[in-house]
């Protein structure tokens, strides 16, 4: 945390002394922005609703980069790269202890919650590129060096992720559950790569001359239920052997079904479940949330054509 602080410290120090040289640039806007950031990511599915559990079993850590370019007073346009990771477990969420009485939404609703003796988990690192549009709440007009001290914004747009859920083995460590097909889907294991739409809140502090201070939250919305490899119900063993997969069968065959693996309240084994029996809710699709801090950046506008410029390629001699 120390050494986060001196960074910070360090580049708004960097910044002050290239403001006191840079006066009249002041006068002049800046349209372009860099940022970077750091924060925790978690996830909304069948292995943990966030509603009922609450943020912390599914808690990960992510990074990320970005590129703004203002259009107008309040409107932008921001190109995003995030590495992110979210994590489920049915025997750490709320079920486990007692927090939950009754699944969400569709026709289980108000039901018991079966999920904890599913025993099924999953962990994910994935990447995600975005396109974002923000819009300031409070307008920037002229240069950029009279932009307020604090700024609300919101944001929404679209973009991808990569989507391959890991399942921990005993002996082999973590597999790529999706190609495993573990619900014998007929069309083969689910798409790899998801769209997204992103929207969320955020808020803009002025450090100094060229540097903002970003908090901000969002979640991404997706059309697809298998972020967590969970979605509709257990096949059967015909089935699952017949799937077309990339995976092995025998992979798919443990993770399929961990349920014996577990125990109930009481301590007992928990029965293997039954095909047919409730594996997920295809009713309901997934969805994770990206939290991050940000240092934002103001860049001169000539600076795509000073990385690009020539004379920058080539040695120069005396």
């Amino acid at each position: 945390m120390k050494r986060i602080a001196f960074i910070l410290l360090l580049i708004i120090g960097i910044a002050d002394v290239a403001d006191a040289q840079s006066f009249y640039s002041r006068r002049r806007d800046r349209t372009w922005m860099f940022s970077f950031g750091a924060g925790v990511s978690s996830y909304h599915g069948d292995l943990h609703d966030v509603f009922y559990d609450g943020l912390g079993s599914a808690i990960g850590g992510n990074l990320g980069i970005g590129l703004r370019k203002k259009l107008g007073s309040q409107m932008s346009v921001r190109l995003d790269l995030n590495y992110y990771q979210i994590s489920g477990d049915d025997a750490a969420s709320g079920v486990y202890s007692g927090r939950n009485s009754g699944q969400r939404g569709g026709s289980r609703e108000g039901q018991n919650d079966t999920r904890y003796f599913r025993n099924l988990s999953f962990q994910a690192s994935n990447l995600e590129a975005a396109l974002l549009f923000t819009f300031n709440l409070i307008p920037v007009n002229g240069s950029y060096s009279r932009r307020p001290v604090i700024n609300p914004y919101i944001m929404f747009g679209l973009g991808l992720t990569a989507n391959n859920p890991k399942g921990d083995h005993d002996i082999e460590g973590l597999i790529n559950l999706r190609t495993l097909n573990t619900e014998a889907l007929e069309t083969g294991p689910y798409a790899g790569t998801l769209l997204t739409v992103p929207i969320g809140i955020g808020i803009r502090l002025k450090a100094n001359q060229y540097i903002d201070i970003l908090f901000e939250g969002g979640r991404r919305f997706l059309f697809n239920d298998y972020l967590d490899d969970v979605s509709t119900v257990y096949p059967t063993e015909d089935a699952l052997a017949a799937a077309t997969r990339t995976g092995t069968l025998a992979h798919a065959m443990v993770f399929v079904d961990r349920a014996g693996e577990g125990f109930d309240l009481e301590g007992n084994p928990l029965p293997a479940r039954k095909p047919g029996d409730v594996r997920g809710n295809p009713e309901k699709n997934d969805a994770y949330y990206i939290f991050q801090i940000r240092i934002e950046m103001y860049l001169p506008d000539n600076f795509i054509q000073q990385l690009f410029s020539p004379s920058r390629r080539k040695p120069k001699f005396r």
